[in-house]
Formats: C-alpha cells, structure tokens, sequence
C-alpha cells in the first residue's frame, strides 16, 4: 500500500517532466518489528541550467501491515540552477504533515562550488554549504500518549559538503549542526518523529544537535562496494551515537542497483538496531 501511493505521488510530480532528461530513484529499508522506510526522487534536467527535483519519502513503525497510524511521510522539493562551470545555487523546502504525533516544515538554501577539474589523481572536486531552518511540532510523549499542550521548535542549521575522486575511489564527506534550538528546554519525555543522518536511508528519532559522517566507495564498470561511517549527538540527551553502512553497487547500462546492510548504535547491544537496504537508479 505505502509504495503504491510513492508511485503515485512520484508520477504526478514526474508528470509535468516526463520529457526531460533525468533520474529515478527509490531506495528503501526494512527492519525489525516491522520498520521499513523508502526515499524516492525524480532528478530532471529542464535544461539551461535548471534542475528540478521533486521526493517523497516516508517510513513505518508497526507490524500491523496496513496500519497507516505509524506512518510518516515527507515531501520535499528542491531546485537548483548553474550560474557557471564553476557555481551553481540550489534551493529546497519539505512538508511532513501530521501523523503520529508530529508535523514539520523546513525550507533552505545554498550553494556549490567545483574549484577545477582535475589536479593529478584528484578529479571533480565539489564543496557545498547549506542554511536552513526547520519547525517541528510535537503533540505526544515518548510512549505516544497526548501531551496537554503541544511542544514547538525551531531549529536553525548549516551544512558543509565535500567530494571528491581519487582515480577509481569516490569519497564524501558531510557535516551537519545546529546553530540554535529556539527553545532550548526539552522536556524529559519528549523527542521528535524524523532525524536524517548523512548516507543512511533508515529514519532515526530525536533532536539532532550535529552530526558527521563520511562515504568511501571503489568505482569499477560493473560493480563499486562502498561503506559509510556516521557520528551524531542528539540535543535533548547526551551521548555519541554511531551509524555504519556497507554493502555493493551493481551497474548495468543506464540502471544502477545497490544492496546493503546499515547499523545504528553498532557498540551498543541494546540500543543496536540493523536494516537490509536496497535501492535502484534509473537514467533519462
């Protein structure tokens, strides 16, 4: 059911490109007790320098199958425009409408540079920096039960993005923090429904004050494995958390399909928490 309406919510946001040159994308997780979380985007190239692209994103907390309660959804579109062979500016806002007790909306910008081309084994190097704000809005407690008053945030951040290739390894980096939480009095028993961390497709919950992370693949014409380490700190709680990711890209013509495993908490047996990822790419 959940993928049957991203289909559909993809296809009508596609539809208005259908001519254009792009990408597809869908990758998805599933987990223990239930948990499955899918990201899917359509990349289009309208062409004299602008690019649209329009995602649906959504994961669920329940073994029941069709229980629509423990499902959250968020829709997100970005847009990007070329200034030169050298800069490019993109902007990007999201909804996540009200379910489970949460809502938010984000909206930011930002910007890219690409200093030269090549510089011996060093090729394609990018650098992006990103500002945004998000408000989050909270109407249950740790256990779901309803609050007496709901909970509002505003959260203030900046981003720093870096690739790059090094002959046949592809390498990222990524940090993200925090500048400010408007109000910076959490109560004890209450978190927010959706966090990202870099490179990982599960969704995590909490308030994210930072969060760093880096991705390392080994290109071939056929198949690249990768693997990705993250370090966050949440803002209502102490304590670093750790999330690692691994697995395999296969590529075959204009299609890519990738398959892999990703592990939140992996030096805590408690907390740990494991998803078999996959996801598949098609070019336009």
């Amino acid at each position: 059911m959940r993928l049957k309406n991203a289909l559909i919510s993809l296809v009508l946001l596609i539809c208005p490109c259908a001519l254009c040159y792009g990408q597809l994308s869908f990758s998805g997780v599933n987990g223990e007790r239930g948990y499955s979380a899918m990201r899917g985007f359509y990349r289009a190239d309208l062409d004299n320098g602008f690019v649209l692209t329009p995602h649906y994103e959504y994961y669920r907390q329940t073994d029941k199958e069709y229980d629509e309660s423990g499902t959250i959804s968020r829709y997100k579109l970005t847009g990007s425009y070329e200034l030169n062979d050298d800069w490019s500016l993109t902007a990007a806002a999201f909804w996540q409408p009200t379910a489970v007790g949460y809502r938010a909306v984000g909206y930011g910008a930002g910007a890219e540079w690409k200093p030269f081309y090549r510089w011996g084994l060093i090729k394609n190097p990018v650098l992006a920096v990103w500002a945004g704000q998000e408000r989050y809005k909270v109407y249950v407690d740790r256990m779901g039960n309803a609050l007496a008053d709901s909970f509002h945030q505003i959260a203030t951040s900046a981003a720093v993005q870096a690739r790059t290739e090094l002959a046949s390894w592809d390498l990222k980096a990524s940090w993200h923090k925090v500048i400010q939480y408007k109000n910076n009095n959490f109560p004890p028993d209450v978190t927010f429904g959706w966090a990202d961390i870099p490179y990982m497709t599960a969704v995590i919950q909490g308030f994210i004050k930072d969060a760093a992370a880096v991705r390392v693949s080994y290109r071939t014409n056929f198949i690249t494995p990768y693997m990705a380490l993250g370090r966050y700190n949440y803002a209502e709680r102490r304590g670093t958390a750790l999330s690692l990711s691994a697995g395999m890209r296969v590529n075959w013509g204009r299609t890519a399909l990738t398959g892999g495993v990703e592990v939140f908490e992996p030096r805590r047996e408690a907390n740990r928490k494991t998803y078999f990822s996959m996801s598949a790419e098609v070019d336009f």
